[in-house]
């Protein structure tokens, strides 16, 4: 027994679980001190537990926000269809390494950047437009284009083609689906110029003119007023008109027959009479002073021509179009610019720069 008669003494040590049984020790609950340490410890437990998720979260919010966001901003729509950064951005280094060596695509980031937004947008009007032609492009059509392109033979079995298309695809840059869909379109684009095509007349009403092309509304009306004043059309042409397969030739153009011009030029130009002047006329940048020197009623198209009017055919139904489904364009400043620099970097790649 110990020394008060509560048993033997155990030392210094802590009694163990065998001494509390044999001796009968009870144990006592935890007292209010023990339940409030271990509450303040679950307390910063939770905070670490908090601050850690905070700490996660900010950083993956900061990497949504720089590296897949501005993928998923939408630059383009066309009617239901919308294009994000992600699809331009791949589209445009397609167009660049699609590019034949003397394309100015490469030399000239802006207009690959333009080249590759201005592709986007017409093959959609084309595949939205189609329909009302009664124009498609089916599934088989699209694999024979692709076994054409990549020079598969007829008698190459699917798994020649199929690893084939996926190196193609991957070359390309594009998902798969995105693929198919530029080798649709090339193939669209194809049917609609053969319709356009039959509509093209063998001889056509046609004018021969000379025009004045600059830059600024101001420079093209100081330039009219000083013909109406009674100065040389073909000296002020070759002192003023920034075009140069014409200035030399004091403005003289070729033959232009109809549908040759945009429509909103051509009606205007059309209804000049021989000597007769146009106000200044503005398209893509440029404003025209035209004056008449020669009409046609019934003149031969050249084959030159021809093309010429295939090529504004085709640019005029796709304007009727864009009317009927909208087009809008939310590409920022920003963007553009993310853009160039992405035509730079895939420009001097391509290039072996």
């Amino acid at each position: 027994m110990g020394i008060l008669g509560r048993g033997p003494t155990l030392g210094e040590r802590p009694p163990s679980r065998r001494d509390r049984r044999q001796y009968g020790i009870k144990t006592r609950p935890p007292g209010p001190r023990r339940e409030s340490e271990r509450r303040a410890q679950m307390i910063i437990l939770f905070v670490i537990v908090l601050v850690a998720l905070v700490v996660v979260g900010i950083a993956a919010y900061g990497y949504y926000q720089s590296n897949i966001k501005p993928d998923q901003e939408s630059v383009i729509r066309v009617g239901g269809r919308t294009f994000d950064m992600g699809y331009m951005e791949r589209r445009l280094r397609y167009v660049i390494r699609t590019a034949n060596p003397t394309d100015l695509v490469l030399r000239n980031s802006r207009s690959a950047v333009q080249t590759a937004l201005d592709g986007a947008m017409s093959e959609e009007l084309d595949r939205q437009g189609s329909p009302e032609l009664g124009i498609s492009v089916t599934e088989e059509e699209i694999d024979a284009q692709i076994r054409l392109r990549l020079r598969i033979p007829e008698t190459a079995d699917s798994s020649t083609f199929a690893e084939s298309y996926r190196n193609a695809v991957k070359d390309s840059g594009l998902k798969p689906s995105e693929y198919r869909e530029t080798i649709a379109a090339g193939l669209l684009e194809e049917k609609l110029r053969q319709q356009l095509r039959t509509q093209i007349p063998t001889n056509a009403e046609q004018v021969r003119l000379r025009d004045i092309r600059v830059v600024t509304q101001e420079d093209a009306q100081k330039a009219l007023e000083r013909l109406q004043a009674g100065e040389d059309f073909a000296l002020l042409a070759g002192e003023l008109s920034y075009d140069t397969a014409t200035k030399g030739k004091g403005g003289e153009m070729d033959w232009q027959a109809r549908g040759q011009m945009p429509p909103e030029i051509e009606s205007v130009v059309f209804a000049l009479e021989v000597g007769q002047l146009s106000q200044p006329l503005y398209q893509y940048g440029t404003y025209y002073i035209y004056q008449m020197l020669e009409k046609a009623v019934d003149k031969e198209v050249t084959p030159d021509q021809r093309q010429q009017i295939e090529e504004q055919s085709l640019t005029t139904w796709r304007t009727g179009i864009s009317q009927q489904v909208e087009v809008v364009t939310y590409l920022s400043q920003a963007q553009f610019d993310r853009l160039v620099e992405i035509a730079k970097s895939a420009g001097s790649e391509a290039s072996g720069g």
